[in-house]
């Protein structure tokens, strides 16, 4: 420890020391029986005791503080792993000068920074490769996401058609392509075909399918003059896909199939409240998959009062066009499929989900389930804030897009990858032993039974 902790430490055990010496001084040098019916001694020692105390209390104290900011600098260099960015803005330095936390982080931003350098100058030599080739060139994933493409291939497809995750298929007939790919595949060589545009456009190229990363490679076939120095944009994680793996028991919380889930919804009343908005984040222990991101509206059939409005921001004019509940039930239902569903007080969402289905007549299988407001409760079991902001806060997540379904889910997949070292360190290492937890008694589950829903010992959820 160096600086002002260290400072105030020795000065609090200065006084520390000095309380308990001044209450121990009578009876030290045998001047106790001097000051009987006097009471200045008496009164030295309570005083000299009190202070010590005091000091002890003072020295727990920020010793204490101390430790905490460590396990916020902990969460928070995870959650940076998580984003791929770097640190919240809350560690930066502002005006003065530094202390020890802020120095460390500062060094470990700087650390991120360089990697993320690296990085954006490895991309850059990638697309001066790729910008030198001369036909428009595209690379798509299996299921059509485009995750590569240059300037002409662009101008080829019309202006502003493709982008960065949008889907091939959106713009060109999928059965050609498919096919090619096929024989491709078939006898390991390229193959010449014309693609059909969706308005009946045509397009000469050759199909190579992909290995790693798996998909495939378009050149298209045409000339497409007035891109010399042509510019590439690429997302090369938009092939990646999480492993195909059941949860069970044993599995440790970092191989966990998950989702993280959160609706928005027209009131805080379970039974008989509205879905509005619903969102959900693919997961496989630490690792969010962004581009497998649901995002939906939701017509909930009712107005949406204002009250709910300001705090997500959604309105019936939004909503009215949007699907009913039912439609989305049947893509959520499938999206959890094989996976455990994550999310803050996620009790709730799934309490509101269960009252829809049994109101739409729709067929409902309640998920498992993990609560982060629970397992940070027991966690820190001291801390007895556990709204979303301040747990991001202790486990280092940014709160990007609050009150907003997918933002909210966001920062609760951002929170759980945090606490997996932290839970590690309490033995809660696999599925089994979070169930375990979830189970345990606590003030945070008392509130959802007094709430109207809770999460049941198996990590499902109920009502009361």
């Amino acid at each position: 420890m160096r600086g002002g902790l260290r400072k105030a430490l020795f000065v609090t055990l200065l006084v520390t020391a000095g309380g308990f010496l001044a209450a121990l001084f009578p009876a030290l040098f045998g001047l106790a029986d001097l000051t009987k019916g006097i009471g200045v001694w008496a009164l030295a020692s309570l005083v000299g005791l009190a202070a010590g105390l005091a000091g002890l209390w003072v020295m727990m104290t920020l010793l204490d503080g101390h430790f905490d900011q460590l396990v916020r600098l902990h969460g928070a260099v995870l959650g940076a792993g998580v984003r791929g960015g770097t640190l919240p803005d809350s560690w930066n330095a502002r005006g003065g000068k530094p202390d020890e936390l802020q120095r460390l982080a500062g060094a470990i931003a700087t650390v991120l920074a360089r990697d993320r350098a690296d990085d954006r100058r490895v991309d850059a030599r990638l697309s001066a490769v790729l910008g030198a080739i001369g036909e428009p060139i595209l690379v798509v994933t299996q299921s059509g996401l485009i995750s590569l493409m240059n300037a002409k291939a662009a101008a080829l497809l019309g202006p502003g058609r493709l982008h960065l995750g949008g889907s091939l298929y959106a713009i060109l007939d999928r059965t050609p392509l498919i096919d090619a790919s096929g024989e491709s595949r078939a006898t390991g060589a390229p193959v010449e075909r014309t693609l059909t545009g969706v308005a009946g456009d045509t397009y000469p190229a050759r199909i190579v399918p992909l290995d790693e990363p798996d998909g495939l490679l378009i050149v298209f076939l045409s000339d497409v003059p007035g891109h010399a120095a042509d510019i590439v944009e690429h997302d090369m994680a938009l092939h990646d896909t999480p492993p195909d793996i059941a949860p069970h028991p044993d599995l440790p919380l970092t191989e966990l199939p998950a989702l993280s889930l959160d609706c928005e919804t027209t009131g805080l009343n379970v039974a008989t409240d509205r879905v509005v908005s619903a969102a959900g984040i693919v997961m496989h222990g630490p690792r969010l998959y962004r581009h497998l991101a649901y995002d939906r509206l939701v017509n909930p059939g009712v107005p949406i009062p204002p009250a709910s409005t300001a705090i997500h921001g959604i309105t019936d004019d939004m909503v009215a066009s949007a699907p009913p509940v039912a439609e989305v039930l049947a893509e959520l239902a499938e999206l959890l499929r094989g996976r455990v569903v994550i999310g803050h007080n996620i009790a709730f969402d799934l309490a509101v989900l269960r009252a829809e289905a049994a109101r739409h007549g729709v067929a409902w299988t309640d998920p498992l389930a993990l609560c982060t407001a629970l397992l940070f409760s027991f966690l820190y079991p001291r801390h007895r804030d556990l709204n979303m902001e301040a747990v991001a806060a202790m486990c280092g997540a940014e709160i990007e897009g609050r009150h907003t379904a997918f933002g909210d889910c966001l920062v609760t997949a951002e929170i759980f990858a945090g606490m997996l070292p932290l839970l590690a360190e309490q033995g809660v290492t696999t599925l089994a032993d979070a169930q375990r937890v979830l189970a345990q008694p606590s003030v945070m589950r008392a509130r959802q039974h007094e709430a109207g829903w809770h999460a049941s010992a198996d990590g499902k959820a109920g009502e009361r």
